[in-house]
């Protein structure tokens, strides 16, 4: 399941620099490896602004929650702004074909 995810660094007054680049390094390799192994579609950061935006796929709402709360490196210092799932958009074109019907 395709999840559209939006995230911004919540770290102001919670950690130093230092210790938030080291924090992010940690993330840069975790989503390298996310990456390689096609849990993640993309991943974005937005310029000039403390925010980055990712297409995620993963098998449930369930795993997406595992993932945000207990693996993420940057888990306390990320919120999550915008979740959305993504249905592929040939599937629902059938579905309009049919009116819904099955």
């Amino acid at each position: 399941m395709l999840f559209y995810v939006q995230m911004r660094w919540n770290h102001e007054g919670r950690i130093s620099l230092e210790d938030l680049w080291e924090v992010e390094e940690q993330e840069a390799e975790h989503a390298k490896e996310t990456i390689d192994s096609g849990m993640v579609v993309g991943i974005w950061k937005v310029a000039a602004q403390k925010r980055v935006i990712a297409v995620v796929d993963l098998p449930s709402a369930e795993e997406l929650d595992r993932t945000a709360l207990g693996r993420l490196p940057m888990r306390e210092y990320l919120e999550f702004e915008e979740v959305w799932p993504l249905r592929d958009y040939l599937g629902f074109a059938e579905d309009v074909k049919a009116r819904y019907q099955v």
